[in-house]
Order: C-alpha cells, then structure tokens, then sequence
C-alpha cells in the first residue's frame, strides 16, 4: 500500500494543483506518513513478539526451531521491498561508516532471534543437545541470508562473523558431547599396571608378577566396558538427533571421527594384547576401528533431505 500510495502522490499533487486544494495535498502526504510510521510499528513490534516467544517452545532433537525459519523466510520478503523499506527508514549516503536505518532494523530483527534461542537453549537438560540446536539456527539464518538479498546489507563481515560461531558451537558440542568417552581411552591410571602386567605374562617374576596381571587385566577390561558403554549411549541418544543440513551434519561427524578413532587405535594397539587372548575378550573388545566409523556415520540422520 505505501508503494502505491507513494507512486500516486505525484498525480495527486498535479490533480489538485493551487492554493485552493492545500488540504487535500497535505492529506495525501500525511497519508504516506501515517504508512511508514505504520510499517516501522509493525517491524517493531514483530521484533518484540521474537523476543518474548516463549522460551519452552523447544525441538525433542535440536533441529532449527519454527521461529528462526519464520523469521528467515520474513527477511527474504522484505527484500522484495527493499527501495520502499529504504524510504521508509530515511537511508543515507552520507557515508560516515554508520549503519543504515533498514541494516540497522534487519541486524535488530537477526539479534533478536539469536537472543531467543539462546534462552531457549538453556532449557535442554542435555547441554549438548543445547549446543547443537544452537549450531543448528545459527547456521540456518547464515545460509538463509547468505540466499537473500540481505546478504548485501549485512556485509561479509557479518557472514563470516556468524559462520565462526557455527564452528564454535560444533567444536564445543564435540567436548561437551564426547569428552567422557575420549577419557576413557586414556592411558592415566594404567601405565603403571601395565608394566606389572607384561612382567608377569613375560614370566620373569613370579607369583607377584602374575598376581599383578590379573589386576591389570581387570582394569583394562573394565576400561574398555566402560568405553563400550559410553560410546553406546552417545551414539543411540544422539542418532534421535537432527542436523538437517547434510554439509554441516558430515563436517560434525568427521570432526569427531578424527578425534575418537586414532584415540581408539592407540588404546586398542597398546592395551588390546592384554585382553585379546583372555576369556570372552569380545565382550570388552567390541569394535573395530571401522565398526566405530559406520556407527558414527548413523549420527544425526533424522531429518536429513531425501
């Protein structure tokens, strides 16, 4: 309606011409004013609305949350208006490096999104699945704009800016998400078993040796069960999870292959003799390296397009 009403203006200041019409041309003019005051209210009070969406309001599976793909494919429309939107803000090219009014209102309506989510990140019990929602949003309002016309307004600065947090929600979720099952292929605490160990498969000591052999056997086993353990729970929690775009969701994945499986080929090289020719060694020695890479590659394939 401004568009039209602003096109307009023009035949109606030639139509009522002289000092007679005065008033009707200022009713015109006053019209086009109450249109972008109205415009401006109705950008306003959306961002507020975004703000106040109810926190708990959360996915099951951390995928992109209603709310930021509304407010994308609402910034994709307002490019379609993007000259009116540029009257209506009174845009300047004076340019003194300020933001302009409708980068200021598209910036505001970005921050007021990522202000929802991360109050609505704090609301998942799993941490992780917090931090992989964020990841999630975060990289779908990139993508969004990096598609839109407002891709030229933000800046790449601003791109870039947003594309690093992606990467730091995705290296966070790595140590949050999988930090337990990495300590348990650490070596700490099974050095020094080990050697007693060796010795008294070795045969160079006696009762003590073997005594010592038996322990640390034990705690090998049961440092792999626990790894097992870990490892599985991770894994059938988090393959209820979503990572729709299929580009982020293998980067993730390889991310945390590259960390778990020479982790897991370590372990299993030094402390794996100990336990592989001992009763039921299966049961601690579950996996392959190999068997761990097609399991991890199960992850987050919820959603994923078909």
């Amino acid at each position: 309606m401004f568009d039209r009403t602003l096109e307009l203006q023009s035949e109606v200041e030639a139509v009522f011409a002289g000092d007679e019409c005065a008033e009707n041309r200022k009713s015109a003019s006053t019209l086009v004013k109450c249109l972008a005051q109205a415009a401006k209210k109705t950008l306003i009070d959306f961002k507020d609305s975004i703000v106040k969406e109810s926190p708990k309001n959360t996915s099951t599976d951390g995928d992109v949350h209603p709310l930021t793909s509304y407010v994308g494919n609402y910034i994709k429309y307002l490019m379609d208006y993007q000259s009116s939107l540029k009257l209506i803000f009174q845009e300047s090219s004076n340019g003194d490096g300020t933001k302009s009014g409708l980068v200021s209102e598209i910036s505001g309506l970005i921050h007021a999104v990522e202000t929802n989510l991360d109050v609505k990140a704090k609301q998942y019990k799993d941490h992780a699945l917090g931090i992989l929602f964020l990841m999630n949003n975060i990289n779908y309002i990139v993508r969004s704009i990096r598609s839109s016309e407002a891709k030229d307004l933000v800046g790449d600065d601003w791109i870039q800016r947003r594309r690093r947090t992606v990467q730091q929600h995705a290296t966070q979720y790595k140590r949050v998400a999988w930090g337990k099952v990495l300590d348990c292929l650490s070596a700490q605490g099974l050095t020094s078993s080990v050697g007693s160990a060796t010795e008294g498969i070795a045969g160079s000591v006696g009762s003590i040796g073997s005594h010592s052999s038996t322990t640390s056997t034990s705690v090998i086993k049961a440092r792999f069960k626990s790894f097992n353990k870990q490892f599985e729970e991770v894994c059938q929690t988090q393959m209820n999870w979503a990572i729709p775009d299929k580009e982020l969701r293998d980067n993730l994945i390889l991310a945390v292959a590259e960390v778990l499986l020479p982790a897991y080929r370590s372990f299993l090289k030094r402390f794996g003799p100990l336990v592989e020719n001992s009763h039921h060694a299966s049961k601690y020695m579950k996996y392959t390296p190999e068997a761990l890479e097609q399991t991890l590659g199960n992850l987050f394939a919820k959603k994923l397009p078909q």
